[in-house]
C-alpha cells in the first residue's frame, strides 16, 4: 500500500482498508441550531459516534484522532458561521459532517479548507450566496494555500475528462495533480462546501439512458429552500447545466444503471453502482424521483 501526504498527516492511501492521521484536537461542545433536530447533543464524542454507528460497511475503519479533528472542524464551521448555523441538525450530520463522498482515498481535509474557506465564508448574507462566493475560490485558492498543500501551486484546478477513479481524493490526487473529471470535481466541490458548513452531496446517474450512454456526476447543495443542482465547475450556475433536461429527461428510476441518485453516508431508498469499479460497488444513495425530491427538477424544467 503506497503511502500518502499532506500537510500534517501522513497515511496509507484508504479505500475500503483503514488510515493513520497524526494529528491531536481536543474535545469540545456546541450548541445546536435550527429545526428538525435529532436530540442529540452536539458535541465531538456525540457526532464522532454517530459517524460510526451510522456507517456502511464499505467504510474505512479510521482512528479516533482523524474522526476526533473531523468532528471539531465541522462543529466550529457550524458554530462560527453565521449561514451555516441555518442548517437544520439532520442536514448537518448527514450531508456536512461525512469526511468521504465515495469511495475516494481519505485525505485529512477540513482542517485545511476550513481554514482557508471560513473568512469568506463568515462574510456571507445568504447561503446561496456563499456558495457562489465559494465554488470558484475551491478551484483556485485551495490548491494555492500551504494550509493545505505541501507544494503550494497557484494554478487551478481544471477538468480533464476519464480519471475517475485516478483522481479522486480532494488533496492527495485532485489538488496536487491540478486536474480531475466530474466524479473528482464533485467530491472537491462537496468537501469544501461541506467544510464551512453548508450542506452538499455528489449526484449523478452511473450510465445516461441515452445511445451514447455514458456517465455523469454534479453537485447539489442545500440552500435554505431546498436541493439545488449545478455542474461542477468554477462558474456556479444553480439548477442549470448542460444535461437538463437533454439527457435527464430519459433517466429510469425503476433501473440504478439509468436512475439519478444521490450519494449517501446513511442508508437511503436506493444504491448507486460505482461503475468505475469492476466489479461495480453498491453504494448507499437516495433515488432523486422519491416524491418529496421531484420539485426542484420541475423548477429547473426537467422533464421526469
Amino acid at each position: 500500500m503506497r503511502r500518502r501526504e499532506d500537510r500534517g498527516c501522513i497515511f496509507p492511501a484508504v479505500g475500503h482498508g483503514s488510515a493513520l492521521c497524526l494529528l491531536f484536537t481536543p474535545a469540545c461542545a456546541f450548541s445546536a441550531w435550527g429545526d428538525h433536530s435529532t436530540g442529540m447533543a452536539l458535541t465531538v464524542d456525540g457526532v464522532m459516534n454517530w459517524l460510526v454507528q451510522n456507517a456502511d460497511a464499505l467504510q474505512p475503519s479510521m482512528p479516533d484522532h482523524y474522526l476526533r479533528s473531523n468532528a471539531f472542524y465541522a462543529l466550529k464551521a457550524r458554530g462560527e458561521i453565521p449561514v451555516a448555523q441555518e442548517v437544520p441538525e439532520e442536514l448537518f450530520l448527514k450531508e456536512v459532517l461525512p469526511y468521504r463522498v465515495v469511495d475516494e482515498p481519505v485525505d485529512h481535509w477540513r482542517e485545511g479548507f476550513f481554514q482557508v474557506l471560513a473568512p469568506h465564508a463568515m462574510r456571507a448574507t445568504s447561503l446561496r450566496g456563499a456558495v457562489e462566493d465559494l465554488v470558484p475560490r475551491i478551484f483556485q485558492e485551495l490548491r494555492a494555500s500551504p494550509k493545505v498543500m505541501r507544494k503550494p501551486n497557484q494554478t487551478a484546478v481544471v477538468f480533464k475528462s476519464n480519471l475517475t477513479p485516478e483522481m479522486m481524493a480532494p488533496i492527495s490526487e485532485t489538488l496536487t495533480s491540478g486536474y480531475a473529471s466530474c466524479t473528482g470535481s464533485s467530491i472537491l466541490i462537496v468537501d469544501g462546501l461541506r467544510s464551512v458548513g453548508i450542506p452538499a452531496r455528489l449526484v449523478g446517474t452511473p450510465q445516461w439512458n441515452i445511445p451514447t450512454g455514458g456517465n455523469h456526476n454534479w453537485v447539489e447543495v442545500w440552500t435554505g429552500d431546498g436541493w439545488h443542482f449545478f455542474d461542477a465547475v468554477p462558474d456556479v450556475r444553480l439548477d442549470e447545466a448542460w444535461f437538463a433536461p437533454s439527457n435527464t429527461k430519459f433517466a429510469n428510476n425503476k433501473d440504478s444503471t439509468h436512475a439519478i441518485l444521490s450519494a449517501e453516508w446513511t442508508k437511503g431508498d436506493a444504491t448507486y453502482p460505482l461503475t468505475w469499479r469492476k466489479p461495480a460497488v453498491l453504494w448507499r444513495a437516495e433515488d432523486s424521483f422519491r416524491p418529496g425530491r421531484r420539485s426542484r427538477f420541475e423548477v429547473s424544467n426537467w422533464t421526469f
